[in-house]
């Protein structure tokens, strides 16, 4: 009995101590937050993506933050320079389909790796059913063939009606397919969907040879007849990028790291911009915060900072830190990786929260919680490659926190803008999450 409630009034005492410097911190922190995130999403950065070379304005800006901030630079200039295939859209887009004028990201989306197009072509309509009968494809290919070439096939996915589940399924692997290969070799293929997919640039590593748009079915005329389509997109198959680091040294070398990626989705040609105030702009402005505060004053652990490129592409940018590493992975007591941290209404949410060897660190935070109740809830997840702590955490222990409800824009929605990002629970979490350093 004693020694638990020589626990609770040691939780108490330490929540209490953050709380402190919470307050000390004040308005102020919110506020050199909330400009990090202003810049981070303003139109200068492009969606800090792989169009206008986004992603390399928004690394100047958080190099220059550090330099500011003095943090010491754990590569040469703060930079880990790395290449990855990657594809970009810039320019005019624009699409018609018998001269009724569609609205970019809304009615219709062309991935950023679809083929360049411009120009009025052709619509050939196909059935769903003729995807999935090798007897009516053929019958089909037959028939039109020598005028696919310079034609879009389109695919009304949103009428089709399988007769069960085999069939449905069958049909959507069909479809995805088409992500990656052109069975009419036709200029290129339009799907009418009743619900667009989530926009993002992963996904391939290979330069298209077909243009790709995924419409809203309800927005196709009625036996349409031609698309009038003006867009520009390109491959590079090296890309070069770079991941930052700077650090505080501490009392000892047994080091805190702190992460998040600074990439977003960029912008679909110049008609939409994709500023991704809550992804992840928001962790990366958290952790300029919290370099801002370790600074101030020589913490205990040695604290690092990496900024990772190449996140929404596939974790591409953490992937090379974790084969390519800067910093002594023995040393590592813990890596704390934020990802979408606006809102928070619900709560947080911790990824590889029962690994032996981060369990005990999400444990505190759940105790530091009961005792203050700063969160309406800790929630544990298993281990997923769903953001930049993945490769770490098969080397060091190493979790994911992201916030759970709202207020922020949208996810990969050009609505998640700075004015929708909500930070009313950002200092208590910060604060919390700052406890797992002690």
């Amino acid at each position: 009995m004693k020694r638990t409630l020589k626990a609770i009034l040691f939780i108490v005492l330490t929540v209490s101590c953050q709380f402190q410097l919470a307050n000390q911190l004040n308005a102020q922190d919110t506020i050199y937050m909330r400009h990090t995130l202003r810049q981070l999403t303003s139109p200068r950065m492009k969606g800090r993506g792989y169009s206008f070379r986004g992603d390399s304005i928004a690394a100047d800006y958080i190099r220059n933050e550090l330099k500011r901030l003095k943090l010491q630079p754990l590569t040469e200039n703060y930079y880990q320079p790395y290449t990855f295939s990657v594809h970009s859209m810039e320019g005019p887009v624009s699409v018609k389909v018998d001269n009724k004028k569609l609205i970019p990201y809304t009615h219709y989306r062309i991935p950023a790796w679809s083929k360049s197009s411009w120009g009025e072509y052709p619509i050939v309509q196909v059935p769903c059913e003729t995807l999935i009968d090798a007897k009516l494809f053929k019958k089909f290919l037959n028939k039109y063939q020598g005028r696919l070439d310079e034609s879009f096939v389109y695919i009304d996915f949103a009428k089709f009606s399988p007769k069960d589940e085999e069939q449905k399924s069958i049909t959507v692997n069909i479809i995805q397919d088409m992500k990656r290969r052109n069975p009419f070799n036709s200029k290129g293929i339009i799907v009418g969907v009743n619900e667009l997919s989530t926009y993002s640039p992963a996904g391939t590593d290979i330069e298209h040879g077909y243009a790709y748009i995924e419409m809203l079915a309800a927005e196709m005329p009625s036996n349409a007849k031609t698309l009038d389509c003006y867009f520009f997109t390109q491959f590079h198959p090296r890309y070069e990028t770079q991941n930052i680091y700077g650090y505080v040294p501490g009392e000892v070398d047994t080091m805190i790291v702190y992460s998040a990626h600074y990439d977003h989705l960029g912008t679909m040609g110049d008609s939409i911009v994709f500023y991704g105030a809550h992804d992840n702009a928001s962790g990366v402005a958290t952790l300029l915060d919290l370099a801002h505060e370790t600074a101030r004053s020589k913490p205990h652990y040695t604290t690092v900072f990496c900024f990772f490129s190449g996140e929404e592409a596939g974790l591409r940018g953490s992937k090379y830190a974790a084969e390519h590493p800067v910093f002594d992975f023995s040393k590592v007591r813990l890596m704390i990786n934020i990802d979408m941290f606006c809102g928070g209404n619900e709560g947080i949410m911790v990824f590889n929260a029962n690994d032996p060897k981060t369990t005990h660190f999400v444990e505190r935070l759940e105790k530091l919680n009961a005792a203050l109740q700063i969160a309406p809830e800790i929630r544990r997840r298993e281990n997923r490659p769903n953001s930049d702590h993945w490769y770490f955490s098969k080397e060091i222990p190493a979790i994911f926190i992201l916030s759970m409800g709202q207020r922020y824009g949208g996810y990969h929605d050009p609505l998640d803008t700075c004015e929708r990002c909500g930070l009313e629970n950002y200092l208590n979490y910060v604060t919390l999450i700052s406890s797992l350093s002690l």
